[in-house]
């Protein structure tokens, strides 16, 4: 029995397995190049997916900046929306048009009563605020668009804490119609794969943590499960957690903030393939 054991333990050495109630985690991969010792945080990647952007703090405020994708991976970031005397956060690229949220005011004497709103460009037009229901004097953040463009889904802060509500998205448009998906206060941020039927999102972890979720659905229209945590990512020894979940266009990798081990300082963007998300 003992010399059993003791092969058992060689095994387990060399084969990198988890013990009985154990969970393995999944191998990811720190975007080194575009992180830095300070956050790095709301990654997105475009829909041909050459250009990341994301948010890093500026001169005064956060700024979105783009990294371009090289043979190496994505390179260093240079500022992309920047120095506008607000923060800009959440960038999300849906076709042609880029989706952020900004507490930018039209003017100073509403400085008091700022809050982020959800606002789309196209190339280097005005942006222009979401209409509809969209945007309340709550904050509005975190916008992510179905690939074919009829579900909206973004965050709102109320009372009881961030949500994730839905809306109608764009095509065939307007935007507009959003209610609660149901979830509990807490789980929101979400990325969606291109059938629209899995959902990944960030959630509360024990010791307040946070971590990143999965839910699902049998078609479009009908309701998403329970979120749970993703098996074998969220990383034991981060302190503040691993968060901020978006899925490239074609849905092979799943891109999210963490300060786990292993990264540049502070909050970085990670990365891991969906085919190891069991």
């Amino acid at each position: 029995m003992m010399r059993f054991s003791i092969a058992a333990m060689l095994v387990l050495l060399m084969t990198g397995r988890p013990e009985a109630g154990e969970t393995k985690l999944v191998k990811v991969f720190n975007l080194g190049k575009v992180n830095t010792p300070g956050n790095e945080e709301d990654p997105s990647v475009t829909p041909d997916g050459t250009r990341l952007f994301f948010v890093r703090k500026g001169k005064k405020n956060l700024d979105i900046l783009q990294a371009k994708r090289t043979v190496s991976g994505f390179g260093p970031g240079s500022p992309f929306l920047f120095d506008r005397g607000a923060d800009v956060r959440s960038p999300f690229v849906h076709k042609t048009k880029l989706y952020f949220s900004t507490n930018e005011v039209p003017d100073k004497k509403f400085e008091d009563i700022k809050n982020f709103d959800l606002r789309w460009q196209t190339g280097t037009q005005a942006a222009l605020p979401i209409l509809g229901n969209i945007n309340t004097p709550a904050d509005e953040m975190y916008p992510w668009v179905t690939p074919g463009g009829s579900e909206m889904y973004f965050s709102r802060r109320t009372k009881e804490g961030w949500k994730l509500f839905i809306a109608r998205g764009p095509m065939p448009g307007p935007i507009g119609q959003a209610k609660e998906v149901g979830f509990s206060a807490g789980f929101h941020r979400a990325t969606l794969s291109g059938q629209s039927l899995t959902m990944y999102l960030q959630g509360p972890l024990e010791n307040g943590r946070i971590g990143i979720f999965r839910s699902r659905r049998a078609k479009p229209g009908q309701a998403w499960s329970k979120p749970e945590p993703v098996s074998g990512l969220n990383h034991p020894e981060s302190k503040l957690g691993d968060m901020q979940p978006a899925l490239s266009y074609d849905g092979l990798r799943l891109y999210f903030v963490s300060d786990r081990p292993g990264g540049q300082g502070g909050l970085d963007i990670w990365y891991a393939p969906t085919s190891q998300l069991k």
